[in-house]
């Protein structure tokens, strides 16, 4: 009887042990915290990153409408003071910008007779995953009737790489940020750029 008594007793310490470990609070908190924080941070840093890549591209597109409603309306080659055309145009674009510094900032202006007719150039080149050595060379003065392709493009930081969900990431830490407005200018008289 003893004998069998003894046979089960390794049975029984394992079941106290588990019984135990079910009841005891020690560290759970900790075991919680590390099964729900490194998720819960990431959707903080996801939330942060997101919430200013909105705000860095809101912001071109807001300067990029207001610069390029002057040339629409002609106002800005009326405005012609003899520096070169693109400084002006990004300086219009700057007066509206506070997220970004604005020597980054580069802008194409293409000019064509009719949509069809038009061609946008990419400022991303995907084969280097940096801006296309091109782009912000281009800037042709708008005459009236004229159907007018204004793009900017700006480097802005990323700071949680590893959230990067789209193609347009220049080199490890930088994203490109893009605009564009296509009108047809009114037909004012032709101005100077």
């Amino acid at each position: 009887m003893t004998r069998a008594v003894t046979g089960h007793r390794p049975w029984r310490r394992l079941r106290g042990a588990l019984r135990r470990f079910r009841s005891g609070q020690d560290g759970a908190t900790a075991v919680e915290f590390a099964m729900v924080g490194m998720p819960f941070f990431a959707l903080i840093c996801a939330l942060f990153e997101a919430g200013l890549l909105l705000l860095s591209q809101q912001t071109l597109d807001n300067a990029l409408d207001y610069a390029a409603r002057t040339v629409f309306t002609g106002a800005f080659q009326e405005g012609y003071d003899g520096t070169p055309a693109a400084d002006r145009l990004r300086r219009a674009v700057c007066s509206q910008v506070t997220t970004f510094p604005c020597a980054d900032v580069l802008i194409d202006v293409a000019t064509a007779s009719s949509f069809a007719a038009r061609s946008v150039t990419s400022p991303y080149d995907a084969a280097t995953k940096s801006i296309a050595a091109s782009f912000g060379k281009t800037f042709q003065c708008p005459s009236g009737n004229d159907v007018v392709t204004v793009r900017a493009a700006v480097v802005v930081p990323r700071y949680f790489r590893f959230l990067d969900p789209d193609a347009l990431a220049i080199g490890t830490a930088s994203r490109l940020v893009v605009s564009t407005v296509i009108f047809r200018a009114e037909p004012y008289a032709m101005g100077k750029c």
